[in-house]
């Protein structure tokens, strides 16, 4: 048994989770290149759909054929790296919204910007790329024994009064760039090597590729907030002139109709908060990272520049605070609208209250004019069995006198009418008494 199997043995009979290396190996994902100046470095990054995805993967293909290099078999897989030369590799990453195209190129070049490496690669290789470019980046990485360039010098070398610049990983290394996208379309960083050794050029590079990527998709949302807000007004005010209606005391069919228009507007309110949603989120996200970034790089001023840090406060913290604040104000809205709404439901909700207590009353009113009804009726009807009933005893006493029996009958019918409307009376009021055991509640 070897050494390494030794170390092994103790997990045999354990139940190991089934995701166990997948999540380590996400600890290691998408690592730097390992790369030393002087150097030159073309990242590109292009926006795609999940729908691209197999066209992402022949991309890479034919890339990796072109330079020479084995087809990988990607798959589930989000990084690719390859040498596709002595001094020219290439890494690939795919990431949810975006991938990325990265090449290095090393040895001594004399003009940091050139066109030859851009060239190079733009004419042979990165034709029909799945997607939309979002971001173009161009870094040349001087060694230490590159030639010292003068304020005015980087002024000229980037075309700018705008320069931005700082020292970085504790100064061991000087960052310059103007942030802006040049005639040839790429944005250009120039790093000047004083002291890094083993991986850090490698962290430096992928630190301001990854700087330059998530700000970018950071504020991919902005022109939407922008024209959003136009939006947000209108809704606003249409929630503005229905809350003032709301107290103006109209009747039902009214508070129904501004009910109906709160709905709408809350459908609306909800439909854009959901489209706007991940976009929110998702550029909260790449802002944290950003600013993450631009931690690890650990800045220290240089006199006359700005520095990185400052310069994106500047120019990229206030577009984050508009989508922020767009963001806030979409919620603000949904809120509003959704105690307008209960707000108005309970209007109408008291408003039916006191239309159903009113209609009760009146009913009540209908049952007890109907139960005196009912008890006029019974005497009446009282009277009228009596009558009958006294008719038919009339006949019976009629008989007995025919018989030979001595009684006035006139004077028998008479006394026995009290006695038949008494039987009859209590004979009611003994049947209502057991109908009332029978059904409890009802009226008496």
């Amino acid at each position: 048994m070897t050494e390494s199997a030794s170390r092994a043995s103790p997990l045999r009979d354990l139940n190991i989770y089934p995701l166990r290396d997948t999540l380590d190996r996400e600890f290691h994902a998408r690592p730097h290149e390992n790369v030393q100046p002087p150097l030159r470095v073309i990242h590109l990054v292009m926006l795609s759909e999940p729908s691209q995805e197999e066209q992402t993967q022949e991309h890479v293909a034919r890339l990796c054929k072109h330079f020479g290099v084995a087809v990988p078999t990607l798959g589930d897989a989000a990084h690719f790296s390859a040498r596709c030369s002595e001094t020219l590799s290439l890494k690939w990453e795919r990431h949810q919204e975006f991938s990325t195209y990265t090449f290095f190129l090393s040895g001594a070049f004399s003009e940091p910007f050139s066109d030859a490496f851009e060239t190079l690669l733009l004419t042979t290789s990165l034709g029909g790329i799945p997607g939309d470019l979002l971001v173009a980046v161009q870094i040349a990485f001087e060694p230490t024994t590159a030639p010292t360039r003068s304020l005015e010098q980087l002024h000229e070398l980037f075309e700018t009064a705008h320069l931005v610049g700082s020292e970085v990983s504790n100064g061991n290394a000087r960052v310059f760039s103007d942030f802006l996208a040049s005639h040839n379309g790429f944005s250009r960083i120039l790093v000047r090597d004083h002291q890094l050794t083993g991986h850090q050029p490698g962290r430096l590079v992928q630190r301001l590729l990854d700087i330059e990527t998530y700000r970018a998709m950071a504020i991919l949302g902005f022109p939407r907030m922008r024209s959003l807000t136009q939006e947000l007004s209108r809704m606003e005010q249409h929630l503005s002139d229905l809350t003032a209606s709301m107290s103006q005391g109209a009747d039902h069919e009214h508070d129904k109709q501004i009910l109906q228009k709160l709905m709408r507007l809350a459908g609306e309110t909800e439909h854009i908060s959901a489209a706007s949603a991940y976009r929110f989120s998702a550029g909260r996200a790449y802002h944290a990272l950003v600013r993450h970034r631009l931690e690890e790089l650990r800045e220290t001023r240089i006199e006359g520049l700005p520095p990185i840090h400052e310069f994106l406060e500047r120019r990229f913290a206030p577009a984050m605070r508009t989508i922020e604040a767009a963001h806030e104000r979409l919620e603000r809205l949904s809120k509003r609208v959704a105690r307008a709404a209960t707000l108005l439901r309970t209007t109408v909700d008291v408003a039916l209250a006191e239309q159903n207590s009113a209609l009760l009353a009146s009913m009540d009113r209908r049952v007890k004019m109907q139960l005196r009804l009912q008890e006029m009726v019974e005497g009446l009807s009282i009277v009228v069995i009596g009558y009958y009933l006294t008719g038919l005893l009339g006949y019976g006493y009629k008989a007995l006198a025919h018989l030979g029996v001595p009684m006035d009958v006139d004077i028998a019918i008479a006394t026995t009418i009290p006695f038949v409307l008494l039987g009859i009376w209590l004979t009611v009021r003994w049947r209502r008494k057991k109908l009332m055991e029978t059904h409890p509640g009802t009226p008496s």
